[in-house]
């Protein structure tokens, strides 16, 4: 498919609503397998957005809770001089998921993190963490409450060269659609910030590349590139990386099946369940690629015997930044959960996100 041009903001916005849309969409049938989907909600599956009971909106997940506080996070570096090298990324975002376990757990890892709840101490308000709706938990990983909770510093958050696990689950792949936008004029520099904050909590190589890989792949979009040549060429930069195997094999695994006559829905039982950050993140590409329109795409992501939301938001995320938000069918934006609110952080990104940056 051509990638037509569109302005900055349309891309933006279509990627991280379509992001959230995505994950909605996924949210209910997140462990069910396609049989038990197909019981609940009829032969074709889930195909728009389920309202909770007494409710006008389909609830977002901690897929989307983690993308806007990640997003927050990148915001609050760039008041702290992040384009001219006086703040660092990870520094920012590891207070931003830190701010996010509090909403979950309600409490930060250690006391010595509490003035991060405090807006006069940070210096840049946390609006996010005023709205008590936005904040109920929704059901992360253990392994993610668990390892954020155990980092007691600022000093002590993973590094791509310091690992602190051996977590390659697909839950942090949500930090690479801010650090995709971003970045989106230099998808090396994306590519190398998705890691970044993917370690923070995910050492295996496989779970920070996937997560450095998505973003990439997000700000070649951006620059005009089809979600394939996107790929493509995020594949390049990868290959550069140690442990880029697991990855590499994914994406390469779900570029080829775009040839096959195999249906769509054995296509993506091959790429596995989504539950490791480089399924999730080829099972998202695929889906992405196998159909023209936004909404076909994550539909085919949603209903699948895998992780449903993370792969639905993956593909969305993908969809809407080549789309453009235009795209996404009003009807479900209009029965998102906080969709004024994931729109209000698109605009966000937009504005602050630089057209370039110095090299070192």
């Amino acid at each position: 498919m051509t990638n037509k041009k569109l302005y900055k903001k349309e891309r933006f916005s279509g990627c991280i609503v379509g992001a959230a849309a995505g994950d909605a969409l996924g949210s209910p049938v997140k462990t069910l397998t396609r049989s038990q989907i197909k019981d609940l909600y009829g032969k074709k599956g889930i195909l728009k957005l389920s309202p909770e009971k007494r409710q006008k909106t389909a609830r977002i997940s901690d897929e989307t809770q983690m993308m806007l506080f990640t997003a927050h996070g990148i915001l609050w570096a760039d008041a702290a001089g992040l384009r001219t090298g006086e703040a660092n990324c990870a520094d920012y975002v590891f207070l931003a998921l830190q701010q996010w376990l509090y909403s979950q757990t309600g409490g930060t890892s250690s006391i010595d993190l509490q003035w991060i709840l405090d807006d006069n101490e940070t210096g840049f308000p946390c609006d996010l963490l005023g709205i008590s709706a936005f904040c109920k938990k929704r059901n992360p990983t253990k392994q993610l409450v668990q390892t954020l909770a155990g980092i007691k510093s600022e000093n002590d958050y993973g590094r791509k060269r310091r690992p602190i696990n051996q977590n390659k689950l697909f839950d942090c792949l949500p930090r690479a659609i801010p650090a995709g936008l971003y970045f989106y004029s230099d998808p090396e520099l994306a590519f190398s910030v998705g890691c970044d904050l993917a370690a923070i909590t995910h050492s295996h190589p496989t779970g920070y590349l996937a997560t450095g890989c998505l973003s990439a792949i997000i700000a070649f979009i951006c620059k005009g590139n089809t979600i394939e040549r996107s790929v493509l060429n995020t594949m390049k930069i990868l290959k550069e990386h140690d442990g880029f195997e697991e990855c590499f094999a994914a994406l390469d695994k779900a570029l080829s099946l775009l040839d096959e006559e195999t249906s769509p829905l054995t296509d993506v039982a091959e790429l596995g369940n989504g539950s490791t950050a480089d399924s999730a993140l080829a099972i998202g590409v695929y889906c992405a690629c196998v159909h023209y329109d936004y909404l076909s795409a994550v539909q085919l992501a949603a209903n699948q015997d895998g992780i449903s939301d993370i792969c639905a938001f993956t593909a969305g995320a993908l969809k809407g930044a080549l789309l453009g938000y235009s795209e996404i069918p009003s009807g479900f934006v209009k029965k998102l959960q906080f969709a004024e609110l994931i729109k209000d952080y698109a605009g966000r990104m937009t504005k602050a996100a630089p057209k370039g940056f110095m090299k070192k």
